[in-house]
C-alpha cells in the first residue's frame, strides 16, 4: 500500500487583490515558478478542498514567495 503525502512545503504569495495566496512550487524554470494555489482544510481524511481557489495554477517569480513552512494535509483527529 502507497504511504500518502501528509504534508506539504508551502509559501505565501500575494495574491494581487490585497492578500495572499499560500501556494506550493509545481515546476521551476529559471528565475520563474508555476505555483499551486492551496486553499482548504486538512481532516482526518484528507484534504476538504474549497473550490473557489483550491487548485489554481499560475506562474511568479521566486523573489515573490515568501514564509515558507510545513502545511499538514491531514489532522490526527477532527
Amino acid at each position: 500500500m502507497a504511504r500518502r503525502q501528509r504534508s506539504i512545503e508551502v509559501f505565501d504569495t500575494p495574491s494581487a487583490m490585497g492578500g495572499s495566496f499560500t501556494v506550493s512550487v509545481e515546476a521551476v524554470e529559471g528565475d520563474k515558478v508555476k505555483v499551486r494555489v492551496w486553499y482548504g482544510r486538512a481532516t482526518y481524511h484528507g484534504w476538504e478542498s474549497w473550490p473557489d481557489w483550491d487548485g489554481v495554477i499560475f506562474e511568479t517569480t521566486r523573489d515573490q514567495l515568501r514564509n515558507s513552512r510545513r502545511k499538514a494535509l491531514y489532522r490526527d483527529r477532527d
